[in-house]
């Protein structure tokens, strides 16, 4: 070891630890290492350590190291951490992503670093800069951070086509991290490491599953803060919980669900924040600063916070509601007491029957180390980006050389010739690639560039969708288009603590058109998209677990041996749906009620989702598009118009296995999560541009490779066709049986599969200033179009971005006559204004349309950002506006704007959708 790492070593934590030593030796030795450690045990210096010794003692030319993150937030944190060892050493290390400034970028470019930090997808980039291609030469190491986050999603394989790039010009070895997984060989191959290391010890865990019971002093919590008896009680636990233990970091499921619960904590006066992914970096450093100085008791978060960012010392974690799956309670309970000698304390609070019993489940193979694989992909769509990646550096290229590259990556190590040809059929009728049969060579065409840099990300561009009350006639929010992909007509969501039905889906104007439902019932929480899937092996130790609860209490406890929990919390969790009908590993159980059909399944929402397409498809050949369903880690629901006979159900699970795959292909091609996936596919395969718009997609690819890509996308993601084929083999065995009764109320479990599950919907009464926040934060969170009136100039943008509206100008003409305006009024405005400018005459629906904007930028000018506050709340026109400003300010405005808005809901007529029959004061009904 050279000297100046041993004094290094010495002034940070004095010696390696063992995990340190071992990796030290491999890389040494020559190996490329995949190395296997919990939060805490050192990894990030077992794999720079020996990186950087091999630098100083062998004098490597930079760019001599890549380190590959995959978030920018980790980025962050790793540079403070790895610029302190090359301070000391010598060493030059930088960092290059998305945001890195153009000046940043040249000077690397001038003056490259021995060690840059970038994500996967920088890689892809500096591929085909020319001035960093030669610096790339010198690449010996590339380590890879946080594998478990790459391995089981497109980004990885695009990762490992870049590195197979990267070895046509550098000769390096391969340095992976990761937290546990349970396919520890299938991830070293990978990778193409040659050995995995490990600690010698195994970390050590306690796992605390409460289900609070509420007591008599709840009642004045559940008062104030305006929640149920039920949620007051463990708001209670929870905060006890960190009281008990200085700092702490709080998980949920969701960023929406962070939100509400730091909003809750927040309104009882505890000293918490909140720290996602969706917030701004400046929001999120300073969260982590607040609970890193003692300046607040604990960290409402969400994965966010899995991924080793230094916030200090965290005495205790608690995770509110199942992790869902082992390793992400292992990594999440791994933040609290991380250093090797510690015992990591974590508490999970549940909040249902089902929630408690999956908690005790997941903590006991945590303990036991039974972790979830995580499943490598590949993709025809992110092999065709490689080919073109490959032409971009090469220009041209005999056609069987991107076939050969590719099939030393492990995802694509059985990749097709033929499969191969179909992907490079799709870049030639795209006019991306050509392919010359004289020469046998592939090269470049005219849109092959803006097609490789427009896709160098596999994560598909969010769009929110705008979801349009048809009984108000006004937009009442927005969604996430990951959470609308899982929607169809006649399904209901929550949004804003009210459920709402799908009557429309339009694809092309991104809307969703939908009516208020009187219940939550068969509602899915619009955070459900983003909801970590349970695997099939937690579910189904469940089903074991309520099977053993009903015969053998006292055995049922061993099967929970090490795990924190009262008996008396199983015991009274249990009592509520004995007798009842519940599933089991045994036992499929379907309950017809006269609004729904609930199948109680253990095989987790994967599998689920495989099954309840199965029989939905077959209740619509006989009933036709009647019903819709939802799958659950415990439940298929079916919402019906009347009492189904459950053993007409019950015959439909008996299918042959072999079908499976083909009904559930059917199925899935009438859904909007495959038009959706089928359109991000087409795009990274260059097929579409990326701003493109079709209405029919499926149509337009049907039996194409696009087609066979999303159903195999689809299977991964979403839809688990092999753990249903099992099932239905179980059936067929006998070893599984299935169960009915028809039913006059929902059981308890059927209920619980057929509400919400989601805490803290604003169904209880909000006070006042309550409401007002959460009226403020919309109005700022909500999009407009800042147009000069003088020359058209226009840019969209939030309204909380506007607040200097008073200083700002026309970056185009200087003008200050800046209107805010609703996109759609923007856009009628625009053509106007040209009419005006060349002098044409303009009608009398063209003159509304123009007074309308020059009057909003009238109110702007003299109003500031309170007009525009104004402008962007519902069924505020400029008129309206004007009156209203005119007389409010400050809290006072906020209170007549939403006033207006709930006059605007209850008194506007909802118009058929046929243009020319809207015949209110435009000025006004539009709304901006």
């Amino acid at each position: 070891m050279h000297l100046l790492l041993k004094k290094a070593i010495k002034e940070r934590f004095g010696r390696l630890n063992r995990l340190q030593q071992d990796a030290f030796r491999e890389v040494s030795s020559g190996k490329s290492v995949l190395i296997i450690a919990p939060t805490g045990s050192g990894k990030t210096e077992a794999a720079v350590l020996p990186v950087f010794n091999e630098i100083l003692e062998n004098g490597l030319r930079p760019i001599s190291a890549l380190y590959i993150a995959p978030l920018k937030a980790l980025n962050r944190d790793l540079l403070e951490r790895l610029e302190w060892w090359g301070r000391k050493l010598g060493i030059t290390v930088e960092v290059r992503h998305g945001d890195t400034s153009a000046y940043r970028k040249a000077k690397q470019t001038k003056n490259p670093p021995q060690m840059l930090i970038i994500t996967p997808e920088t890689l892809g980039v500096i591929l085909t800069v020319k001035s960093l291609r030669k610096h790339l030469v010198n690449v010996k190491f590339v380590i890879v951070d946080e594998i478990a986050e790459l391995v089981d999603n497109k980004r990885g394989a695009q990762l490992l086509l870049g590195l197979e790039r990267l070895e046509e010009i550098a000769d390096f070895r391969r340095i992976g991290m990761t937290a546990t997984v349970g396919n520890e060989d299938e991830v070293r191959e990978w990778l193409k490491a040659d050995v995995i290391v490990k600690p010698n010890w195994r970390k050590a865990y306690r796992f605390h599953v409460l289900y609070p019971k509420p007591e008599e002093k709840d009642e004045e919590l559940a008062r104030r803060l305006s929640v149920s008896l039920d949620i007051a009680a463990r708001l209670r636990v929870l905060w006890e919980i960190v009281e008990g233990h200085g700092k702490a970091l709080i998980f949920t499921n969701t960023r929406q669900f962070a939100e509400i619960l730091a909003h809750r904590l927040k309104a009882w006066g505890k000293p918490v924040e909140v720290h996602h992914g969706s917030l701004s970096r400046e929001a999120r450093i300073n969260a982590e600063r607040a609970l890193k100085e003692g300046k607040i008791k604990a960290l409402v978060c969400t994965s966010s916070m899995e991924l080793g960012i230094d916030i200090g010392d965290v005495d205790v974690v608690i995770q509110y509601m199942s992790p869902r799956q082992v390793n992400r309670l292992v990594q999440r309970a791994g933040r609290a007491k991380h250093r090797i000698e510690e015992v990591s304390e974590a508490y999970i609070i549940t909040t249902n029957v089902e929630d408690y019993l999956q908690s005790l489940v997941i903590a006991k193979h945590a303990l036991e180390g039974r972790f979830e694989p995580v499943e490598p992909i590949g993709g025809l769509d992110v092999l065709a980006h490689f080919v073109v990646g490959l032409l971009v550096e090469y220009k041209r290229l005999p056609r069987e050389k991107p076939y050969e590259i590719a099939r030393r990556a492990y995802v694509y190590r059985d990749l097709g010739w033929e499969d191969y040809l179909d992907a490079l059929k799709v870049l030639e009728d795209a006019r991306i690639v050509g392919y010359d049969e004289e020469t046998n060579q592939l090269y470049l065409r005219r849109g092959a560039f803006q097609y490789y840099y427009e896709n160098l990300s596999t994560i598909p561009d969010e769009v929110s969708w705008r979801v349009f009350d048809a009984k108000s006639g006004h937009i009442v929010g927005r969604l996430d288009e990951s959470f609308v992909m899982d929607l169809e007509e006649g399904m209901e969501f929550v949004m804003g603590g009210k459920s709402w039905i799908v009557l429309k889906i339009d694809d092309e104007a991104k809307i969703i058109k939908a009516r208020e439902s009187p219940s939550i019932e068969s509602a899915i929480p619009s955070w459900e998209g983003e909801m970590i899937p349970v695997p099939f092996g937690v579910a189904f130790a469940v089903g074991r677990l309520k099977r053993e609860l009903a015969f053998d209490f006292r055995n049922a406890l061993s099967l929970l041996e090490g795990v924190e929990f009262s008996e008396e919390e199983l015991k009274r969790a249990f009592d509520e749906i004995r007798g009842k009908p519940f599933s089991t590993d045994r036992d499929i159980f379907v309950e017809s009620t006269p609004k729904a059909l609930i199948i109680h399944a253990d095989f987790g929402n994967r599998a689920n989702e495989a099954i309840g397409r199965i029989v939905h498809s077959l209740l619509i050949l006989r009933y036709g598009r009647v019903f819709s369903v939802r799958a659950q880690a415990h439940a298929i629901v079916f919402k019906t118009p009347f009492q189904l006979n459950p053993e007409e159900v019950k015959h439909y699970l008996y299918q042959e296995p072999g079908n499976i795959e083909f009904i559930v292909a059917r199925s899935l091609r009438d859904s909007h999560a495959y038009r959706w996936r089928m359109l991000n596919v087409a795009k990274r395969f260059g097929a579409l541009r990326r701003d493109a718009k079709i209405r029919r997609v499926e149509r337009l690819f049907e039996g194409t490779v696009i087609e066979r890509e999303t159903l195999n996308e689809l299977y991964h993601d979403k839809v688990d066709v092999k753990t249903a084929k099992l099932v239905m083999e179980m059936l067929k065995a006998g070893s599984l049986r299935v169960k009915t009764a028809l039913r006059r109320e929902p059981s308890t479990l059927a209920r619980l599969n057929m509400t919400v599950g989601g805490e803290f919907l604003l169904s209880g009464v909000l006070e006042r200033d309550e409401v007002l926040e959460l009226f403020r934060k919309r109005l700022l969170d909500h999009e407009v179009v800042l147009v000069c009136t003088n020359c058209g100039w226009h840019s969209k943008t939030k309204v909380a971005r506007l607040r200097s509206i008073r200083e700002r100008e026309c970056p185009r003409c200087g003008s200050k006559m800046l209107a805010v305006a609703h996109p759609i009024d923007a856009e009628e405005f625009l053509p106007v204004l040209d009419k005006v400018r060349h002098g044409r005459p303009l009608e009398k629906r063209e003159e509304r349309v123009y007074r309308k904007l020059l009057k909003a930028a009238d109110l702007v000018d003299a109003y500031g950002f309170d007009a525009v506050l104004a402008l962007a709340s519902y069924g505020t026109g400029p008129d309206t506006a004007a009156r209203i400003l005119a007389q409010y300010r400050g809290e006072a405005l906020l209170v007549a704007l939403m006033e207006r808005e709930r006059e605007f809901i209850r008194t506007r007529r909802f118009w058929v959708e046929k243009k020319g029959e809207e015949k209110a004061d435009n000025s006004d009904s539009q709304g901006t």
